[in-house]
């Protein structure tokens, strides 16, 4: 794509593996901050002690990309703030990454929500529709 396009998105999504773990981060242009979904049922003392030091790297190198690849258009976001987002969390720790590719197709940015009910006791249904449509898909 080109800077164009990018220019006039309203959420930009960033899957990220920190230490085994996935979790998303959208820079949500509708609000002005950078949502974190992670599906890891942390304490709030061990959700910042996982995101704190990662979650501003990200902001500002993400930001120092889209200076860089706008020719300084896009929005500067690096001071803004990283909300936590209410997301369902997982049962099975393994199951992180599959939640987060949930939370990436349904996440409505708008509203700050997702646009689906997440059940976190079917995490194995959710892994095989995910792998099936991974290993099945058209263009593989």
């Amino acid at each position: 794509f080109d800077p164009e396009e990018i220019l006039h998105a309203k959420l930009v999504f960033l899957h990220v593996l920190q230490k085994m773990h996935w979790s998303v981060y959208c820079v949500n242009l509708v609000h002005g901050q950078i949502d974190i979904l992670d599906p890891s049922p942390w304490t709030d003392q061990q959700q910042k002690q996982i995101h704190g030091g990662i979650a501003h790297r990200i902001r500002k190198r993400l930001n120092d990309i889209f200076q860089s690849f706008t020719g300084g258009r896009f929005i500067d976001f690096s001071h803004w703030g990283l909300p936590y987002v209410p997301v369902p969390k997982v049962v099975v720790s393994n199951d992180c990454g599959f939640f987060t590719m949930l939370f990436l197709e349904h996440y409505d940015g708008e509203n700050r929500k997702l646009n689906i009910n997440i059940d976190p006791l079917l995490g194995a249904q959710y892994r095989a529709q995910l792998l099936y449509y991974i290993v099945f898909h058209k263009r593989n």
